[in-house]
Formats: structure tokens, C-alpha cells, sequence
């Protein structure tokens, strides 16, 4: 027989560095508003929901541990959009891996502009960030988005990114594996996609 693979891995408490996201892209439909609503709110007209490409979203991303955040948060830079929302961009936390405890989670909000110094969250969803033998996840995640809510870093979260409800992993990395023309403009549920790396565990 043959010599067993060895695995290789570090002690997060070893490991004195930032903690870094890889945001990748959003994939869903966002529903317009009905005319009731456009009536109250005018503005409404002039928001991103209703330009005829991708809006200029925004993602911020904070760690949460026990409902409370442990860092500030970090923001995309902006970006223009046409067909797609897609970001590909990495994002460094403030905060390192021998500060992450066992049960942080991180929570990812999307946001529109809309009006003069105001933003609306298109929706948010959260993740932990070690799995359950206390590995820290990596590759690419497929997350459920909740709409029109910001992501919830308590616990347990209301906007969790991974349920039994959601669409399954395989039709997700299918999904995500499609180079579809006009993305934006694809049905419900909103699949948001995160990559992470690093293979460490949990001290």
C-alpha cells in the first residue's frame, strides 16, 4: 500500500495576519417597487433599482462573535457594473486569525445608493467562518441573500447564507459556473458568492 497523504495545516492562534474575503459576484433579480410606493417615495425613481443596467452596488463585510462585532467594517471600492455584478475583489478584515474565536461569523451586506448620502441594503447574509470540526472554510461559497435586510452578525443570525431551505450546493456551483448574458436581470433567490483561503483550524 502506498504511503497515507500527510495533511498540513496551522494553529489559527500561529497564524499573525489578516484575515482575508475574496467577494466574488451576486446572481438574482431585484423586484421593482409597486406604483403606491413610487407615489409615497419619488425618489425612489432615481435609485438603482431602476437603471436599465446593473445598479453600482456596494458590499461591506464586519466579524461578528456572540452578536457583537469584533472589528469595524470594510468595503468594495467602487465599481461600475453593466450586465453583471461582479466584484473579484479580495478584502482585508481588521482583524487577525489568532483574534477569531471559535464561533465568529461574518456578515455581508449589499448595498444601492440612494439619494444624497443615503443607502439602502438590497440584502445581507452571514457566515461562520470555522465549520463544525474547526476548520476555517475555504474555496467558493454560495450564500442565500436575504432582500431589503442588513446582514445580522447575532446568534443565531436571521440571515443565515447557508440553510436547509436554500437551493442545493450543487444547483448553486452550477449556477455559478454559467456564464449567463444579462445576470442581472436572472429570477429569484439572490446567490452570493465569497471565496476564502487559508487552511487553518480553530485553537
Amino acid at each position: 500500500m502506498g504511503e497515507a497523504e500527510k495533511l498540513y495545516y496551522v494553529y489559527s492562534c500561529d497564524l499573525d495576519i489578516n484575515v482575508q474575503l475574496k467577494i466574488g459576484s451576486l446572481e438574482g433579480k431585484r423586484e421593482q417597487k409597486s406604483y403606491k410606493a413610487l407615489l409615497e417615495d419619488p425618489m425612489l425613481k432615481f435609485s438603482g433599482l431602476y437603471q436599465e443596467t446593473c445598479s453600482d452596488l456596494y458590499v461591506t463585510c464586519q466579524v461578528f462573535a456572540e452578536g457583537k462585532p469584533l472589528a469595524l467594517p470594510v468595503r468594495t471600492s467602487y465599481k461600475a457594473f453593466s450586465t453583471r455584478w461582479n466584484w473579484n475583489e479580495w478584502l482585508k478584515l481588521p482583524v487577525k486569525y489568532p483574534d477569531l474565536p471559535r464561533n465568529a461569523q461574518v456578515a455581508l451586506t449589499i448595498w444601492d445608493v440612494y439619494g444624497p448620502g443615503k443607502a439602502v441594503p438590497v440584502g445581507g447574509t452571514t457566515v461562520s467562518l470555522f465549520g463544525k470540526y474547526g476548520m476555517f472554510r475555504q474555496g467558493m461559497h454560495d450564500l442565500k441573500v436575504w432582500p431589503n435586510v442588513e446582514a445580522d452578525g447575532s446568534e443565531p443570525t436571521r440571515t443565515p447564507g447557508r440553510t436547509s431551505s436554500t437551493v442545493s450546493e450543487d444547483q448553486m456551483s452550477r449556477l455559478a459556473k454559467v456564464n449567463l448574458p444579462q445576470a442581472c436581470q436572472m429570477s429569484q433567490p439572490f446567490l452570493f458568492s465569497v471565496c476564502t483561503c487559508i487552511l487553518i483550524l480553530a485553537a
